[in-house]
């Protein structure tokens, strides 16, 4: 039941942002009011959980898929390759995780928190190539939201357009992603 009403209140949020009162959610969810109120106290506390829930979807998507057996660049690669199929695999959800970037509905510490395990991850895995000269140098969090940036801009025109995810597309968004993160190469 509570995965029901997360999901009712992802599409609600997205569709109405937080206007769409908590019996409309439940009617959407498919259960009463009262047992709406039950799992969650407040519209706070039930927007609260929505970005929990899509920060745990991101990090089993992201760090989850990780393999520490790989070089730190094939696992940039890898991480690339698990944001962009993370993003394109579910539409609902990555229009939601777009107007979540876009209109925060909690304090900027509270989305870091939801989101602390794949930034973490990202965060370490950039600085760990930067200390071997691969990486460009400055912010790790600054480069990381150039990739998740650039892979959620360009799969939202993608689909705007109506275009199905293409193995060159795919290629192209990969290899730059990777072009902005590298340091400059000595000519």
């Amino acid at each position: 039941m509570r995965d029901k009403i997360l999901e009712a209140t992802a599409a609600m949020l997205v569709a109405h942002g937080t206007q769409a009162p908590m019996s409309k959610i439940a009617q959407r969810a498919g259960v009463a009011t009262g047992s709406l109120y039950n799992h969650f106290e407040n519209k706070d506390v039930l927007i609260r959980a929505v970005y929990e829930q899509l920060g745990q979807a991101l990090e089993r998507a992201l760090v989850g898929g990780d393999d520490p057996s790989l070089s730190a660049q094939e696992r940039l690669v890898l991480y690339i390759e698990n944001h962009i199929d993370f993003i394109w695999a579910d539409a609902d959800r990555a229009v939601l995780f777009e107007y979540l970037s876009n209109v925060p509905l909690l304090p900027g510490s509270e989305v870091l928190e939801s989101f602390q395990g794949p930034i973490d991850f990202i965060a370490q895995l950039l600085q760990d190539l930067q200390a071997e000269g691969w990486a460009v140098a400055g912010e790790a969090c600054v480069i990381s939201s150039f990739i998740g940036g650039a892979i959620r801009n360009t799969l939202k025109w993608e689909r705007t357009f109506g275009r199905p995810l293409s193995e060159e597309t795919r290629d192209q968004l990969r290899e730059m992603c990777l072009r902005g993160a590298r340091a400059p190469q000595p000519a």
